[in-house]
Parts: C-alpha cells; sequence; structure tokens
C-alpha cells in the first residue's frame, strides 16, 4: 500500500535507477533525478521526505548535494541516505560530516535498504510531531499571556474594592490565583522547551550566599502564609564561583518552592550546603508527606504527575527544570524520600 511519503531517487545510472523505482513505487511516491545539480533543481518543488542519494555523479557530487542541503534551514529536515559502491570508512565518515543520516553500499540489499527507508520516515514524523507540539506550545503561550494578566490585573484591583463583602472577594481571590497558576505553568512550559532546544549558558561570577538570600526574601511571605519555617544554614559561610546564575537560581527556587508548597502548617524547610573542590553541594530538606517509593525515579520526568485526572498541585515541570538546569551545568539533582518523614533533595553545582 502506498503512503504519503515523499522519496527522490538521485543517481546517474539508469539502472540503478529503475531498480530503486521497481522495488518502492508501491510505497512511496517517487521521483528522480540524474545528476546532483536536477536534484537541488526539483527539491523545493518535490519536498522529498527523504532522499537516496549516490555519491559518485558528474558534475555536483553526493557530498557536495547532501551539504547544501542540510545548510538550508527550510530542507534541513530531509532524511539522507548515501547510496554507492564505496565502502571505506573514511568516505562513510565524509557522508556523516556532510549531514548524511546514513550510508548504504552497492551492492545493497533491497529489504535493508527499504527497512532504513522505514526507521528514517518514522524519525522525520517523530521529529515533526515534537516540533508541531513545541510550535503549538510557543502559539498558546504567546495567545494566552496578554489576556491572563488581564484577568489577574483586573482581580487584584478588585481585592482593594472594600465595598465587596467576605465571600466575593474569595471568589475574585480564587480567579486571580487560578489565572497565576496557569501563567506559570506556560511560563515553565515555554522554558522548559528553550532549555531543550537551546541550552546555552551566559556565565558569570557569583556567590552561592548572594542567591540563597534573593531566593530567602522572594519565597519569605509564602512560607509565612503556610506557617512554614524557612530556615537557612551555612549564612556565615561563603563561596564564589562561575555559573548561569539566572538558570542556578530558578532550579534552587524551585526546589525550595516545591518543598514549602508540599509541606504541612508548622513544619520546617532547610536549605544547607556544603563543598570540596569540584562541587557545591545544596540539601533542601522538607518535612512534608515524602515520594513513594515507585515514584521516586519518576519524579524528574517531564509532566510528571501521580494522577494525571484529579492531580491538582502541578505539573511536574518545577523537577524536570531543575534537572535540565543541573545536568547542563554537569552537575545533577538526586533525592531521597520516605513516606511521612519528608525528602531531601540534592543539586550537585559544579564549581571548577
Amino acid at each position: 500500500m502506498q503512503t504519503n511519503y515523499r522519496v527522490l531517487i538521485v543517481d546517474d545510472i539508469p539502472h540503478n535507477v529503475e531498480i530503486l523505482e521497481t522495488s518502492l513505487e508501491d510505497k512511496y511516491v517517487l521521483e528522480t533525478a540524474s545528476s546532483g545539480e536536477e536534484a537541488l533543481e526539483k527539491i523545493p518543488k518535490f519536498r522529498p521526505d527523504l532522499i537516496l542519494l549516490d555519491i559518485m555523479m558528474p558534475g555536483i557530487d553526493g557530498y557536495e548535494v547532501c551539504r547544501r542541503i542540510k545548510a538550508d534551514d527550510n530542507l534541513s529536515y530531509i532524511k539522507i541516505i548515501l547510496v554507492t559502491g564505496k565502502a571505506l570508512v573514511e568516505e562513510r565518515l565524509k557522508g556523516y560530516e556532510v549531514g548524511a543520516d546514513d550510508y548504504v553500499t552497492k551492492p545493497f540489499v533491497i529489504r535493508e535498504l527499504e527497512a532504513k527507508i522505514k526507521v528514517f520516515l518514522n524519525l522525520k514524523r517523530s521529529r515533526e510531531i515534537d516540533q508541531l507540539k513545541t510550535d503549538l506550545l510557543i502559539l498558546f503561550a504567546h495567545e494566552t499571556r496578554t489576556p491572563l494578566n488581564g484577568i489577574i490585573g483586573g482581580s487584584d484591583l478588585l481585592m482593594l474594592d472594600d465595598s465587596l463583602d467576605e465571600s466575593v472577594k474569595q471568589t475574585v481571590h480564587l480567579i486571580s490565583e487560578s489565572g497565576k497558576r496557569l501563567l506559570d505553568f506556560i511560563d515553565k512550559t515555554m522554558f522548559l522547551c528553550e532549555l531543550k532546544s537551546a541550552p546555552d549558558l551566559k556565565r558569570n561570577q557569583q556567590s552561592i550566599s548572594f542567591i540563597l538570600n534573593g531566593i530567602k526574601t522572594k519565597l519569605a511571605k509564602e512560607a509565612e502564609d503556610k506557617h512554614i519555617t524557612l530556615q537557612f544554614g551555612n549564612e556565615n559561610e561563603d563561596v564564589v564561583f562561575v555559573a548561569d546564575w539566572v538558570k542556578i537560581e530558578k532550579a534552587i527556587h524551585y526546589i525550595v518552592d516545591n518543598a514549602i508548597k508540599y509541606s504541612k502548617k508548622d513544619q520546617e524547610v532547610l536549605v544547607t550546603w556544603e563543598k570540596n573542590d569540584q562541587f557545591v553541594s545544596l540539601k533542601i530538606k522538607d518535612e512534608g508527606e515524602g515520594i513513594p517509593p515507585n515514584w521516586i525515579d519518576k519524579i524528574f520526568d517531564e509532566f510528571a504527575v501521580k494522577d494525571i485526572v484529579h492531580h491538582q498541585k502541578g505539573q511536574g515541570l518545577s523537577l524536570a527544570i531543575s534537572k535540565h538546569i543541573l545536568e547542563s551545568h554537569g552537575g545533577n539533582i538526586t533525592v531521597i524520600s520516605e513516606p511521612d518523614k519528608g525528602s531531601t533533595f540534592t543539586l550537585k553545582i559544579p564549581i571548577s
């Protein structure tokens, strides 16, 4: 049964083209080219999903065709399998260097080639689905941020109206808090997409105490509202090192914020740290309900939620973001937890 996938066959020997056409015409939409120049001319109009590209051709060879395709952002999504009689390792490495996805040598087994084509078309489809998800998230974020800010701002203004009775104020407060939660989810989702697609680090020098004092100030009211004692140890010690402190601060903030969020009234959240020649190990300990043993390995997954139908407190993004940030610095994040006794998260941040 033929699919809608488009395959371009590029070879200057008509017999080779005929063999491939006979084998593939019942499965894919095919187009052919007998030279590199003809292939580059047909690609923008035909828009192939995959190219079977001979290397040795008169004029522009397969390496140069591959290089030009992968250098074009509008065409780089195309999967390319080089087809050639050469089997030297150096020739294969050259193909990968110019962007080829795979390599088959003549004479090839047609069933093996068909299997490779299927694999790379599936990979291309997965990439397109991931890109579509990202594009939709970006569109959703842009389209909802402005009305959400209006909802939150309007609700906060209504809260200042003394003429409203207490029940109405509670409803307005609920509207504001719900808007803030949704806006926070959007911001975290966008930040996670950014970390995964372009994890560039903008490093500068800063002290760990300065960062922790800032986090303590930002979260003081939240802790106070929940009657949580937010305790920071090592306040008389310090270490200065280079990192992307904007991202590191977010990671620490998210973990401390989670510790407060999941702690019960009148409990304590303790933040301490120690260092050696290579790492600062930051520990955030809470006295909350703890994490079930069968969930420990899953909590750093993106959108990890124990009960997707009934969850209320969050979408699991904070831990996934923190993990990405720590690993992009060459560090890591781990957790030790006991049900009903609390959890201790350890963030290892390289200082060398």
